[in-house]
C-alpha cells in the first residue's frame, strides 16, 4: 500500500555549501525550545565548529538539544569536542558506536540527516556536517536538502525521539491529519530494514514502474540491485526518457570503477548518463514525470536498502518538480559531461572492462556481506 501524501506544507530546496550552512545556523539561532539533530558525519573542522558553536549558543539560552551522530561516520570526534557540547547541556550520543573502526564498518548505521526545530520546521537531505559539504576548501560537494514546514514535522520529531530513546515498537503511535487547506503535498519516507521500514526502496521501484514520460536520477553511489536495474531498463525500453547524473570524481575510487561497469548496459538501453565534474557528487535525488521529487539520504545500493537508517522527503507538486528538473538540466548542460555510447565503446578496452567488472563484484559482494556482521538490536545500543 502506498504511503499517503499530506497537504498543507511549505517546501524550499536548499543547496549544499554556504547556502545550507548559513540557513542551518540561522534556524538554530531562531529556535526557542527544542532541536532534534541527527546526522551521519559531524566533523571537528571549521564547519563542524560553526554548527557546534550555534548549538552551544542555543543550549545556553535554554533550548533543549538532542544530538545523535553515527558511531562510524563520526568516529573521529574527540572526547574534548564532545565534552564541550555536553558541558553546556547538549544531550549528545553516538548511534551504535564500534569499539574500533574496522574495515567492514559493520552494523546498522544512522545515515539520515535531519534537524527538527521547535516542532515547526525540519531540514532533511543528504548533507553532512563537514568542510567538504561547505564552500571552505574549494567548491562544496554537490548535495541537496529540503526545508519543510507542515504536518510531517511532527512525524520527523517522533522518528528522532524513537532513535534517541532506543524505542521503536512500544513507542506511542500518532496519526497525522491530512490538511486539505492547500499548500504542497509531502510524505516523509523511511528505510530501516531492521524495523521493516522499506518505504523509500519500495517507492523507488513503484515510481520507476509507473513513470510515463521522464525519469531524472542524481546518484552518488549508484549500485542498484538487479531488480531495480531491471525495472529501470524496462522503463527505458518503454520509451521513457531517462537521465542519470553520476559522479565524475568520487571519494571512493573502487565505487567509481564499479559504477562505470554499468555504463554499457545503461547506454545500450538508451539511458543517458551525465558525469558531474565541478566537485564530488553526493546528492540523492529522483524526479518522476516532473511531478514527484524525492530528496534525502537514500543511496541506490544495498547498504541503503538493507542496512542503514535512511530518510527521504517526497514532494508531489508540479511547480516544485518542474523547477528542480529545469535546474538539474542546466547542471547537466553546464557542469557535466555526457557519456555517449560510441565514445564509451572506444575507451572501454578489454582490460578496463575486466577491472571494472572486478570492482563491481567486490563492491556488490562487500555490501551484501556487511549485513552478516549486524547482530545487534537497536534497543540494546
Amino acid at each position: 500500500m502506498k504511503k499517503e501524501f499530506l497537504s498543507g506544507h511549505e517546501v524550499s530546496l536548499v543547496h549544499s555549501g554556504k547556502e545550507f550552512f548559513d540557513l542551518l545556523v540561522k534556524l538554530i539561532d531562531a529556535t526557542h525550545s527544542s532541536i532534534h539533530f541527527q546526522t551521519y558525519i559531524f566533523d571537528d573542522d571549521i564547519t563542524g565548529n560553526l554548527i557546534a558553536d550555534a548549538l552551544k549558543r542555543a543550549s545556553l539560552r535554554g533550548v533543549k538539544i538532542q544530538l545523535i551522530v553515527d558511531g562510524v561516520g563520526s568516529y573521529s570526534l574527540s572526547r574534548e569536542f564532545i565534552d564541550r557540547l555536553k558541558s553546556v547541556g547538549i544531550d549528545f550520543r553516538f548511534f551504535s558506536k564500534l569499539p574500533w573502526q574496522g574495515i567492514t564498518q559493520a552494523g546498522r548505521r544512522l545515515h539520515h540527516k535531519v534537524v527538527v526545530f521547535d516542532q515547526s520546521s525540519t531540514l532533511i537531505g543528504g548533507i553532512n556536517i563537514a568542510n567538504k559539504y561547505n564552500d571552505v576548501d574549494g567548491k562544496a560537494w554537490l548535495d541537496y536538502a529540503l526545508l519543510v514546514k507542515g504536518p510531517i514535522v511532527r512525524q520527523a520529531e517522533i522518528i528522532c525521539q524513537q532513535i534517541n530513546r532506543r524505542r521503536f515498537y512500544k513507542f506511542p503511535k500518532e496519526k497525522l491529519q491530512n490538511h486539505v487547506s492547500g499548500g504542497v503535498k509531502v510524505r516523509l519516507m523511511q528505510n530501516d530494514w531492521f524495523r521493516r521500514k522499506n518505504e523509500i526502496s519500495s517507492a523507488y521501484k513503484t515510481n520507476l514502474k509507473e513513470a510515463e514520460e521522464e525519469i531524472i536520477i542524481v546518484a552518488s553511489y549508484f549500485i542498484p540491485s538487479p531488480r531495480l536495474l531491471r525495472i529501470l531498463l524496462v522503463a527505458a525500453n518503454k520509451g521513457r526518457a531517462i537521465k542519470i547524473v553520476l559522479s565524475g570524481q568520487s571519494d571512493v575510487a573502487l565505487m567509481r570503477a564499479a559504477m562505470y561497469y554499468l555504463y554499457r548496459k545503461l547506454l545500450i538501453n538508451k539511458v543517458r548518463i551525465f558525469e558531474y565534474k565541478a566537485s564530488v557528487l553526493h546528492a540523492k535525488v529522483c524526479i518522476i514525470d516532473r511531478k514527484t521529487v524525492s530528496v534525502g539520504s537514500f543511496n541506490i545500493n544495498h547498504l541503503s536498502e538493507f542496512l542503514s537508517v535512511e530518510m527521504n522527503v517526497d514532494v508531489l507538486d508540479n511547480s516544485f518538480a518542474q523547477h528542480f528538473a529545469n535546474e538539474l538540466n542546466l547542471l547537466m548542460q553546464n557542469d557535466c559531461d555526457e557519456i555517449l555510447l560510441q565514445d564509451f565503446a572506444r575507451r572501454h578496452t578489454l582490460l578496463r572492462q575486466f577491472s571494472t567488472f572486478i570492482s563491481f563484484k567486490l563492491i556488490s559482494w562487500s555490501m551484501r556481506l556487511l549485513s552478516l556482521f549486524y547482530k545487534g538490536d537497536s534497543r540494546k545500543k
